[in-house]
């Protein structure tokens, strides 16, 4: 009978006001935890496939490394030398500043003529400054 009263005396009831606003304070900040966990289960997944990534590009290269050793073991050995691409360019230069005579000089003046072919950067390039012009046009 006395442990009956004592646990009579510590009851503690607490008056909660607003009880529907606390409980979806509540709810909200288990929606804000929940929603928390899944970005980071979102940015353990995008972990997990970036190390496999790099694993799989470590033993590529690795593999690349090997086939490129025994190719250079199996290509013979020559005594020509290796062609400078300063040397090559300094040639080129010194072709295409020295005037061209009869023939080559009118085939010089068709291949300047030639409209040279759009590149895919060019073409995006213009139709981004299109799409600025009509941008402005109206505000």
């Amino acid at each position: 009978m006395k442990a009956k009263m004592e646990k009579e005396e510590n009851v503690l009831f607490v008056e909660v006001r607003g009880p529907s606003e606390v409980r979806r304070n509540i709810l909200e900040s288990l929606k804000g935890i929940v929603e928390t966990l899944q970005r980071f289960e979102r940015f353990r997944h995008v972990r997990r496939e970036k190390i496999h990534s790099i694993n799989k590009l470590s033993s590529d290269l690795k593999g690349i490394n090997r086939m490129l050793s025994d190719l250079k073991n199996t290509i013979p050995e020559t005594n020509l030398r290796e062609i400078k691409i300063k040397a090559v360019l300094k040639e080129e230069s010194r072709e295409k500043s020295k005037p061209k005579k009869g023939k080559h000089k009118k085939a010089h003046r068709e291949a300047e003529e030639k409209p040279k072919p759009i590149t895919e950067v060019e073409r995006l390039e213009s139709e981004l400054g299109a799409i600025e012009e009509k941008l402005r046009g109206l505000q």
